[in-house]
């Protein structure tokens, strides 16, 4: 049997006579098999110790001690009374660990945070090193998991921050919601106390042992890096934008280490080599102080796998660059600037144009030459009357005014009248303008193997894509620890990335067909234009 079948039976059976607690069972084995540790925070009455007591149960001979803490609670309750017989006969100072905490293979410890400073130092060294010191030996713990549990967290400023710092996953714990199994809860008998997990799906030592030395050969993609790196920067701009000491967000180096392990054990115990993005998820399970900050870290990995998830693994930072060069060479080479003249009329006292020529040998006509430039602007290619002025440096003389039928001419600086044309005074100023050109044939062959070998790029990074579709969607949405609504996320960032892709195709091929349609006008000799100075 696959180990994924083995570890999806094993849990189906743990989860036996218990309600809506998947999840948290699954993240107690995951925690298990990564040798790290998990807190529940949870009312009392949810099921939290019943969570360690089936758990217990996946294990090969399978011990479990658990605890209820308070104020008074001592060493001996937890660590085995003093051997009277090994301090009388042998002066040796021995605790009898049998049935206690150093021989039991999961241990569940209630209302952690009341235990007194004696024995959060000696769980400190059984969680970090899996030893106890029992005298003057040091006793290599079968300790396969550690369940804290709790309906509060630990208070600020009493020296708890190192112990609650050895829970790697934390998970809060509430109750049943659904209608149908609450009513099962409370009219069946259940059988979730006892062991009734398959003897052939219990892990054995040897298996958790030989889990181990897999699990630290798994591999880690750089993209799996690269959601790390933008989860801790989110988590930088979070702490910068709320200075609140309360409601910062402190993950060490040491717990970094420590989680992409526990991703790795996810990997491997869903059968494969390496972690994946849906690995990720489990992130946010183990970067909260406060329950409030899971919903914000929670979103924090969801961007970060979305919007960044294969931004590395499928650069496409490279090619768009390729692309944007490559425009710029045909635009380039494509085009030339030539000076360009071209009239613009002439303002005469302020508000108005002179038009040229505009008499028949009439003394009248000749006098009224001038036209308002707001009169001129409003000019169509239909024929209206339009107030000519008297031509005179006189500004009493200029009031003179007589109408003429006129439409604006063709060439934009010009009137028709009685359909002559007449032109404003005007001046020829000079411009430079860009005009297309035919690229050499050569440069053009050139250009046709740049588009092909893009072309074959975009097309392998889709076949990545696929590979990606095939691959890890696949197996996405079965992940053994990852509720499976979340596989969406991931099979949208791939979604983004390949319409990048296409676009990215659609820019080349209108790259081609511009270079190979453009419009040759380098013969077009002198070039002049009039205008109306727009």
């Amino acid at each position: 049997m696959e180990i994924k079948g083995q570890i999806s039976n094993l849990l189906d059976d743990l989860n036996k006579g218990v309600y809506e607690k998947k999840e948290v069972i699954a993240l107690s084995l995951l925690t298990a098999i990564a040798g790290e540790s998990i807190f529940l925070l949870g009312a009392p009455g949810v099921a939290k110790s019943l969570i360690a007591r089936r758990l217990k149960f996946g294990f090969n001979n399978g011990t479990s001690f658990d605890y209820l803490m308070s104020r008074f609670s001592t060493p001996d309750e937890i660590f085995g009374p003093i051997s009277i017989s090994q301090l009388k006969d042998h002066d040796k100072y021995e605790r009898i660990i049998k049935n206690y905490l150093p021989s039991a293979t999961v241990v569940f410890l209630d209302e952690i945070w009341k235990a007194g400073p004696s024995i959060q130092n000696a769980l400190l060294t059984v969680l970090n090193e899996k030893v106890y010191r029992n005298g003057d030996q040091e006793i290599k713990v079968p300790l396969k998991a550690l369940i804290s549990a709790s309906n509060e967290l630990p208070m600020k400023g009493q020296g708890l921050e190192a112990l609650w710092d050895r829970f790697l996953v934390r998970y809060v714990v509430g109750g049943i919601n659904d209608k149908y199994s609450f009513n099962e809860m409370i009219s069946k008998s259940l059988n979730s106390y006892e062991d009734n997990v398959s003897s052939t799906l219990k892990l054995t030592d040897d298996q958790y042992n030989e889990f181990s030395a897999e699990i630290d050969k798994v591999e880690i993609p750089e993209n799996i890096f690269n959601v790390i790196h933008i989860i801790r920067h989110y988590i930088d701009q979070h702490n910068k934008k709320d200075e609140k000491q309360d409601n910062q967000i402190y993950i060490s180096d040491r717990r970094w280490r420590k989680i992409v392990r526990l991703l790795r054990t996810s990997a491997f115990l869903n059968d494969r080599k390496g972690v994946d993005l849906m690995d990720c998820f489990l992130i946010a399970h183990c970067i909260w102080n406060e329950p409030a900050q899971f919903e914000t870290v929670l979103q924090f990995t969801k961007d970060a796998v979305q919007k960044h998830g294969y931004s590395l693994t499928i650069n496409l930072s490279d090619i768009k660059e390729e692309i944007e060069e490559f425009n710029m060479e045909v635009i380039s080479e494509t085009s030339y600037v030539k000076s360009v003249s071209y009239e613009v009329p002439v303002t005469v006292h302020n508000d108005f144009y002179r038009i040229v020529l505009f008499n028949k040998g009439d003394y009248s006509y000749g006098q009224y030459k001038l036209i308002k430039i707001s009169d001129f602007d409003k000019l169509t290619s239909e024929c209206r009357d339009i107030e000519i002025y008297k031509d005179s440096d006189n500004n009493h003389d200029r009031n003179w005014t007589k109408p003429y039928p006129l439409k604006k001419g063709g060439n934009g600086i010009s009137v028709v009248h009685d359909g002559k044309t007449y032109l404003l005074q005007s001046v020829e100023k000079e411009t430079k303008q860009t005009f297309s050109k035919k690229p050499h044939k050569a440069v053009k062959k050139e250009w046709d193997k740049r588009v092909k070998v893009l072309l074959i790029t975009t097309s392998n990074l889709k076949s990545q894509i696929d590979h990606y579709r095939s691959y890890d969607l696949k197996h996405l949405a079965v992940n053994l620890f990852v509720n499976p609504s979340l596989a969406e996320i991931v099979e949208t960032n791939l979604n983004t990335t390949q319409k990048e892709i296409e676009k990215l195709e659609v820019e080349v091929a209108q790259i081609l067909y511009y270079y190979e349609n453009v419009e040759d006008q380098s013969n077009l000799g002198d070039i002049s234009q009039l205008t109306n100075g727009d």
